[in-house]
């Protein structure tokens, strides 16, 4: 499998998990070795119940102080429930995962083009083909899935992203379709409050995403059309002192922030979703810039507090759930992983 390869199915594996009316859906993040049972506890951050536009002052950030991590494994708090899903590709194609609003994980094989809901049992037949590496991006609003991939028959490694109804009439058909996105592995597809995003690797400025960015796709109904739907997004700011903010802002435009003393960026923008109990998950690791550096799981909490867990031999982040479970997996199985 070439580098190109290799670095494509990295992007296209970083999907993120779906949301609910309090939830957001995003991911993307390889080797690790290192434990940390460490908590550091802050006052509670600061929330604002304005809308964001209606203030020149973003609200006061929570400052963490520094945490030392020993590289012994995946941290002991964490249990990870193996899942019977074979993420390895083979030349017949790869399978991805993602995770519906009710916490239904759900596998994509591009071999076959087929969607199937491991707990339920339901397959269905998508009739769109968009390569042997189309991957499974996340499972949206509606229990839309997204899907991207290159073309079989494309001449530049453009890039296209479908929506594929999973209920009704409409079930495993293509609903929506964008071209012309980044297909060389360089981007990275996020979930935003309004839909599906597309983020370039390789440097970052004041804040990821770019404020004002457009949406690769809105999210969409069972029927393709606009939903209109606004779900909790979260994004990462760079003041430029070696620290990191994070910040959730919730459906009404509100805002949480917690500092963390360290630079979560790399190649890629990290994994982060908006937890359902007004919290955020943040998972960094580079396997590009740092394949050394252990992945490490953020968990920032609505009261102020800022856990965080070394993920072990735990590589990748596949999906993030607002219910503060995260599926991964080690190159050799997906594993579920449920937050204390």
């Amino acid at each position: 499998m070439n580098r190109r390869r290799i670095v494509t199915l990295v992007a296209l594996l970083c999907s993120v998990a779906a949301c609910s009316s309090e939830a957001t859906v995003v991911s993307g993040t390889e080797p690790v070795a290192a434990t940390s049972t460490s908590t550091f506890t802050t006052e509670p951050a600061v929330t604002s119940t304005e809308p964001a536009a209606s203030s020149t002052m973003p609200p006061p950030a929570t400052d963490a102080p520094t945490t030392t991590v020993a590289a012994t494994g995946l941290d002991p708090r964490l249990q990870a429930e193996p899942l019977q899903v074979d993420p390895q590709c083979s030349e017949a194609g790869c399978t991805s995962v993602g995770v519906t609003v009710a916490g239904e994980v759900v596998t994509f094989d591009s071999a076959t083009s087929m969607l199937t809901f491991t707990e339920s049992g339901t397959s269905l037949a998508v009739g769109s083909s968009l390569g042997d590496l189309a991957a499974l991006v996340l499972m949206g609003p509606d229990d839309v899935a997204y899907i991207a991939g290159v073309p079989p028959d494309a001449s530049d490694p453009v890039q296209e992203l479908i929506a594929v109804s999973t209920s009704g009439a409409t079930a495993g058909q293509e609903i929506a379709r964008v071209s012309g996105l980044d297909g060389s592995g360089d981007s990275t597809l996020i979930a935003t409050a309004a839909g599906v995003m597309e983020v370039g690797c390789c440097g970052f400025g004041e804040r990821l995403p770019v404020a004002g960015a457009s949406l690769a796709m809105a999210w969409v109904t069972p029927t393709g059309e606009p939903s209109g739907v606004v779900v909790p997004e979260v994004h990462l700011e760079y003041p430029g002192d070696g620290t990191t903010v994070v910040v959730r802002t919730a459906i009404d435009a509100g805002e949480q922030r917690w500092t963390v003393p360290a630079m979560l960026a790399g190649r890629d923008m990290p994994a982060v979703a908006a937890a359902a109990d007004g919290g955020a998950l943040v998972w960094m690791y580079d396997p590009i810039g740092a394949p050394d550096t252990p992945a490490m799981l953020y968990d920032l909490r609505a009261d102020g507090t800022v856990d965080v867990f070394a993920m072990g031999e735990f590589k990748y982040v596949a999906a993030m759930h607002p219910a503060r479970f995260v599926v991964s997996h080690d190159g050799e199985m997906y594993v579920r992983i449920a937050l204390p």
